[in-house]
């Protein structure tokens, strides 16, 4: 990629859009797609809806519709739907122009228990809206990294996720975005589909701000420790994703740090960074929660392939975890 070609972040507002345009560098010029331009994450609540709850998989036919089709059925879901629509419409004339070379995609909805209770807006953007910005770039020769995330597996094995094993979402959220790949896959071969997992990084809420403030409350507070997965940095994830789509990487890549942890764990080791009192983190299991989605109890991701591709493996999580409570923005997270 040259100087004078340009990277779109959609999402850029986000925990790991911010960290992609900041990894950007100097070398290239980014165009911010947030909510104000490309919609992908933000639907409200539609007056009739596309998948019902209680759905084991989501709809399979939208490979073969266009993105007239897709607006013209999202019509009567309100007024975010058709800002959604607008914003593709704007995305179109942007990739026509020619001057993008690379969209990297991290937009789309993610509050897991929400999703629950409304699948449609989960669907709308992790699923629909990921399927029309793949193909609005095959449509203009762009490349795509796309991401997904590590809720596309049931946690029922005890080994970290290779790429090729078989995806058994548990949750609406899970199901929204294992489809989403689908559609990107389908679009656009060519189109790298990156899933991470438990990311922290600064700029947005995440679950070490959340920990530290209730750390700082100094009251004691539960953390589940039967789910164990990858934490991970966003500029450690943003850095790697913008250096994989500079070199036209494609396919499925599994990309975290390095490494694995319990949620409880996690929450001790941010609280002893951070010189507060591990001690007020108490353990608690995921059926005591009883929140509304299912997570896996183990979602560890398999990065070996990423590091071929990179030429190392990522910085393990503990490594990450003290380079991001050690810099002055984490009281921001």
């Amino acid at each position: 990629m040259t100087a004078a070609e340009e990277i779109l972040v959609l999402g850029h507002h986000g925990l790991l859009g911010r960290a992609v345009r900041e990894a950007c560098g100097p070398g290239c010029r980014v165009i911010a797609g947030g909510r104000d331009s490309f919609d992908l994450a933000r639907m409200g609540r539609p007056a009739s809806p596309v998948v019902p709850a209680a759905a084991s998989a989501l709809p399979g036919s939208e490979t073969d519709q266009s993105l007239d089709w897709l607006r013209d059925e999202l019509t009567g879901l309100g007024p975010s739907a058709a800002d959604l629509h607008a914003g593709l419409d704007h995305l179109g004339s942007l990739l026509a122009s020619g001057q993008v070379r690379l969209v990297i995609n991290c937009a789309g909805y993610t509050d897991v228990d929400r999703a629950e209770s409304e699948p449609e807006a989960a669907l709308a953007a992790n699923t629909q809206g990921a399927g029309a910005v793949a193909r609005l770039c095959a449509r203009h020769g762009v490349r795509l990294v796309h991401l997904s995330t590590d809720y596309v597996f049931d946690g029922q094995t005890r080994r970290p996720y290779r790429e090729d094993d078989p995806a058994r979402p548990l949750s609406v959220y899970g199901r929204s975005k294992l489809e989403g790949e689908r559609l990107v896959r389908e679009h656009l071969p060519s189109a790298l589909i990156v899933r991470s997992a438990w990311l922290f990084g600064h700029g947005r809420e995440n679950f070490i701000g959340k920990v530290l403030a209730q750390a700082r409350a100094g009251r004691p507070f539960t953390v589940v420790e039967d789910q164990v997965g990858s934490p991970t940095y966003t500029m450690d994830l943003a850095l790697a994703l913008v250096t994989l789509g500079r070199r036209g990487a494609s396919g499925l890549l599994h990309l975290v740090n390095a490494g694995q942890a319990s949620r409880h764990e996690l929450a001790r080791q941010a609280l002893a960074i951070a010189g507060l009192d591990p001690e007020l983190v108490r353990p608690t299991t995921t059926a005591a929660l009883a929140a509304p989605a299912a997570r896996p109890a183990w979602s560890v991701l398999d990065g070996r392939r990423a590091a071929r591709l990179l030429g190392q493996p990522q910085p393990t999580w503990l490594d990450a975890l003290r380079r991001y409570l050690q810099t002055p923005e984490e009281n921001k997270a």
